[in-house]
């Protein structure tokens, strides 16, 4: 498992619309770029918060990545987010 190379993945989106936009374009070519098993390129890929979040990310770099796809803050994206996490529970995280 590399919790890095998953961190680092969601960071690039968050942080730059440039990676967000080739991010959206062609996932595949955009994590080609991180040191990702199968399993977390798929998860990164398929956005599957819960995988995410069961493999290491960083829930903050979670978030952060889905609002910028999202385009930014609606009931809609946050009551999505939220349904994908119900049931799991949050796990001791390092800042």
């Amino acid at each position: 498992m590399s919790q890095l190379g998953i961190d680092s993945a969601l960071w690039g989106v968050y942080t730059s619309a440039e990676n967000a936009e080739r991010f959206r374009a062609d996932p595949d070519e955009y994590l080609a770029a991180f040191d990702l098993t199968e399993q977390e390129h798929a998860a990164v890929a398929a956005q599957d918060l819960a995988a995410l979040l069961e493999l290491g990310a960083h829930p903050f770099l979670m978030f952060k990545m889905a609002f910028r796809l999202a385009g930014g803050f609606s009931m809609e994206f946050i009551e999505n987010y939220v349904a994908q996490l119900e049931g799991l529970e949050l796990r001791d995280i390092v800042t």
